[in-house]
């Protein structure tokens, strides 16, 4: 169940200078500690002008590493945020509001570099509750000697439900007319000359932000409308390892007919690629070790196909179908065999995705079996705890990742982009199923309307 996005309790308008002590003992290449007010604006589905005006008041720390970074470097920018803003009137889950900072770069470089924390908040939050610490980190290529700065510009809390932009302090549409904030770094870029970035790992990728413009090119420090309208990069990420589910024993309650039954089995959701770019197509498989219990009456071979929903969330949305091979001949009253089930949907926005089994069906042309978390399977269907979460790349999806597409034919529905919302789909009958036990019954006569 995806939560409301995080509105930032109103605080008093306050920047505490940060002590010359405390800052003379950081290394070269860091600010901070240093108090600071960011103005923010919620956003639903990502969309609009931004509502519910508030200020978050934190401790802040830039630091890179190599510090005194030289022509050629890739550097690694680190923001960290103390507390971290306040929750509002809803609890969070662990990793529900993943936090992106858009980084611009000045001086003897240009461009823009995104920082990442894709796992945000790290515990349960409830509400008007500090979300705690926040750690984001990213980096970009040093290009070109001489002086330089780091300007965070914006930051970027992103929900299911609804997204939260912050900028420099004051009330304004934080996404469309972000303010460039006061937590600047300047510092020098050592060596000589200029350097070339590492190829992109697509042949159609834009060439590092980071890269000094040619003599008719016009730098800007000025913010993309949008974080998802960054341009991909090679430089600006690291891969982040996924989080598949399981192997993991679940315990789902099925219903045909009329009839209520338990299912345990061991079940397993992976994705491939893992850390794919924008607009890859992704494989979602859905693995378990054994079925429920088929009914008193033997299934024909071909006649019984397993079929699942999975919702997608965090900065994705829509749904993926997921299918299985047809079963061969099943006796009355036997254990279903464990199945294998796969889709494809294609990835657009930047920032973690999660995937979430919400339905399981064992499909037959005369009666189904829904299982799910839900004590009535039918009437009350619930998601299952079965998540795994990833983490889609600014940069361009690769060759090796497929072009985008979705589609029916693959099992996959097509993702509706930043903002959509795909309505579930359940893979139900047109006609009334009173739940049952999660017996596979077949009936003595096929229905008479298809199945979509």
């Amino acid at each position: 169940m995806a939560a409301l996005a995080l509105v930032l309790a109103p605080l008093l308008l306050l920047a505490i200078p940060a002590a010359a002590p405390a800052r003379a003992t950081l290394p070269a290449g860091a600010v901070g500690p240093t108090a600071g007010t960011l103005g923010c604006r919620l956003y639903f589905n990502d969309a609009g002008t931004g509502s519910s005006p508030t200020v978050w008041q934190d401790t802040f720390t830039l630091t890179q590493s190599p510090a005194a970074p030289k022509v050629g470097d890739t550097v690694t920018v680190t923001l960290t945020a103390k507390t971290g803003p306040d929750n509002g009137p809803v609890g969070l889950n662990a990793g529900d509001v993943p936090v992106n900072v858009t980084l611009a770069l000045g001086g003897s470089l240009s461009g823009s570099a995104t920082l990442r924390m894709s796992s945000y908040p790290a515990r349960a939050v409830a509400p008007e509750a500090p979300l705690g610490p926040v750690t984001a980190t990213g980096t970009y290529f040093a290009s070109a000697a001489g002086a330089a700065t780091l300007t965070v510009g914006r930051v970027t809390f992103t929900n299911a439900s609804a997204t939260t932009h912050c900028s420099a302090a004051g009330d304004r549409d934080h996404k469309a007319a972000p303010a460039p904030t006061s937590i600047v770094e300047s510092f020098t870029v050592g060596g000589t000359g200029t350097a070339t970035p590492p190829p992109s790992p697509s042949a159609s990728a834009t060439p590092s932000p980071s890269a000094k413009p040619s003599s008719s090119a016009k730098p800007s420090l000025s913010l993309p409308p949008s974080a998802t309208d960054d341009p991909p990069t090679a430089t600006d990420e690291v891969d982040t390892p996924a989080q598949p589910f399981g192997p993991k024993s679940v315990k789902l309650n099925c219903k045909t007919l009329n009839s209520l039954s338990s299912w345990t089995a061991t079940h397993t959701l992976s994705m491939s690629p893992s850390n794919p770019g924008r607009g890859a197509k992704v494989t979602v498989r859905l693995k378990f070790s054994a079925g429920p219990k088929s009914g008193p009456v033997p299934v024909g071979a071909g006649d019984l196909v397993p079929k699942a929903t999975v919702k997608v969330g965090g900065v994705g949305s829509g749904t993926v179908n997921l299918q299985g091979p047809a079963y061969g001949a099943i006796d009355a009253n036997a254990v279903l065999p464990g199945a294998t089930l796969t889709g494809t949907y294609t990835t657009s926005q930047a920032g973690l995705v999660s995937l979430t089994v919400t339905n399981i069906v064992f499909d037959h042309p005369q009666v189904d079996t829904e299982c799910n978390a839900g004590a009535d399977p039918v009437t009350g269907p619930a998601a299952t705890s079965i998540v795994a979460k990833f983490t889609v790349k600014s940069r361009a999806a690769t060759g090796d990742e497929g072009e985008g597409g979705g589609g029916n034919g693959d099992g996959s529905l097509p993702n509706t982009g930043e903002g959509g919302v795909t309505a579930l789909l359940l893979l139900w009958s047109s006609a009334v199923l009173l739940l049952g036990v999660g017996l596979v019954v077949v009936l003595p006569r096929r229905r008479g309307i298809p199945r979509s």
